[in-house]
């Protein structure tokens, strides 16, 4: 008597051993030499990629620089800014609305650096993560570019005659 619920578990094995094994043969797209003209186009493509990902993350890189550069300074200033402004209000305090006014503006002018400081940071944090974007991307195509020279070097396999297979050996001629 066959026991149907092994021949099910055993049936459900094999297919899904099937499927996996037939996904890995038919993961090499280009096997043939006539494929070859199609694999260095997508090579080329691949790698025109990966050079405008690269220009970009220099480019963000370079970001990163000028936004550290311009939140320190503005965070400098805004303090500066504060403490000018924290000075005039003391001289304000004894009832000169010239210098009540010069303490608000000062007042203002220094939130607005703080702002900027802020602002400046944010931009960093942003840029930083465009940046992992890009080499996550950069990263993703070089895989991609190293799966083709796989299959490259597979096609070129081919090529070889059997005889010139063994004649790279380390045999020492006499």
């Amino acid at each position: 008597m066959i026991n149907f619920k092994r021949f099910g578990i055993f049936s459900g094995v094999f297919v899904c051993a099937t499927f996996v094994f037939h996904g890995f043969a038919e993961a090499q797209k280009y096997k043939t030499l006539a494929d070859t003209a199609d694999l260095n186009k997508e090579y080329g493509e691949v790698s025109l990629d990966i050079s405008k990902l690269n220009t970009k993350l220099i480019t963000e890189k370079n970001k990163t620089a000028e936004f550290q550069s311009k939140s320190s300074s503005t965070a400098k200033d805004a303090v500066s800014t504060g403490q000018d402004s924290k000075a005039q209000a003391s001289i304000a305090a004894d009832g000169n609305t010239t210098e009540t006014k010069k303490a608000v503006n000062d007042a203002k002018k220094a939130d607005k650096q703080a702002n900027n400081a802020k602002n400046a940071i944010s931009d960093e944090n942003n840029n930083s993560k465009k940046i992992d974007k890009l080499n996550a991307e950069i990263a993703k195509k070089q895989q991609k570019l190293d799966e083709l020279e796989i299959q490259r070097a597979a096609i070129m396999m081919q090529l070889k005659p059997v005889s010139t297979i063994g004649a790279d050996s380390t045999a020492v001629p006499r």
